[in-house]
């Protein structure tokens, strides 16, 4: 689960709900400490929550119990009780709890939101921010960061700083070199490990598109984009291979951007190419698949080209909170 708003948000939602439902007693003492075990979150979104709690009259706060549901007056004895023993109404997951924000479970959206953002200039990167928007500890905070220090998504500046972007086109074609010698092997290397029906499938989908001959959605096209560059190769055993692959297809996200921004287009072009992929890959073709990848990619790079330098027009983007744009 990747939460839409603030952790701490979320947390008074849980809270909150559970309260009035009568699922959490009056009386029933709420540590932070309890609170954010039960729900697999840090303490500090559970003690931020606690406090709106107390602004809106659900809890009181006393120096002896800490945090009691229910108001100061005409509530019951303070109670301690065994949250986990709660019929608790929590979110959908399969552990039953909130999914605890590690940095494995925020890396992918922190990813998105900078990459997102660099085409439109360089940012910083407010650590506390980041801390306090998904509700997770500096630690977790660090690992992000270092991670993506490693991957080159960001870096310091002369203050400490982390930093991102600008994404212009020195760094789009440094990508598209790397992607054009590693994405066709990776391909040609899962072939063998793809499912003929799925490879049948995929392609059958790029037919119909192009026989509908209609603009598509960006959800479509975001979809036709990871059957070729992320499903199909997904089976590949190398995993650093595949990992270097995925952090070179900054192109997907310019297009990503540019459907956004400029709205639906004709992407014929795109299908046919990816179209004559999937011929070679059904055929077990390797070096053609390999061949018409290539073809692909260079072809995609020029469009990718074009289309960062139109989104230069437009004005800085909505942005996560704890990006700050550097002026």
């Amino acid at each position: 689960m990747t939460p839409n708003k603030p952790y701490y948000e979320i947390v008074r939602d849980v809270l909150a709900a559970n309260i009035r439902s009568g699922r959490l007693p009056a009386g029933a003492k709420l540590f932070a400490s309890a609170v954010a075990d039960r729900l697999g979150v840090s303490r500090p979104p559970v003690k931020r929550a606690l406090k709106l709690l107390q602004e809106e009259g659900l809890v009181h706060h006393t120096a002896e119990s800490g945090y009691v549901v229910g108001p100061v007056e005409g509530t019951a004895e303070p109670a301690r009780l065994n949250l986990h023993q709660l019929d608790l109404e929590l979110f959908d997951t399969p552990s039953g709890t909130l999914v605890q924000p590690h940095w494995e479970r925020i890396f992918e959206v922190v990813e998105a939101d900078i990459l997102s953002c660099m085409p439109f200039g360089a940012y910083q990167v407010s650590e506390a921010a980041l801390g306090e928007h998904f509700g997770v500890s500096r630690t977790v905070v660090r690992d992000v960061m270092s991670r993506m220090h490693g991957r080159g998504i960001i870096a310091k500046d002369r203050s400490s700083h982390w930093v991102a972007g600008p994404l212009g086109a020195r760094v789009l074609d440094d990508a598209h070199e790397i992607r054009r010698l590693l994405e066709p092997s990776a391909l040609a290397s899962a072939i063998p490990l793809l499912d003929r029906a799925e490879l049948l499938a995929m392609r059958e989908k790029v037919r119909a598109a192009l026989e509908q001959g209609a603009d598509m959605s960006q959800d479509a096209i975001d979809g036709f984009e990871a059957d070729l560059h992320v499903r199909a190769i997904e089976p590949v055993r190398n995993r650093r291979l595949a990992e270097t692959v995925r952090l070179s297809q900054i192109s997907l996200v310019i297009n990503r951007l540019f459907g956004t921004y400029i709205g639906v287009h004709d992407e014929t072009e795109m299908l046919l190419e990816h179209r004559l992929v999937f011929d070679h890959a059904i055929l077990g073709d390797r070096e053609g698949a390999m061949s018409a990848l290539r073809h692909h990619l260079d072809a995609d790079h020029q469009r990718s080209r074009a289309r960062l330098k139109a989104l230069s027009v437009f004005g800085e983007p909505e942005v996560a909170p704890y990006l700050v744009r550097i002026h």
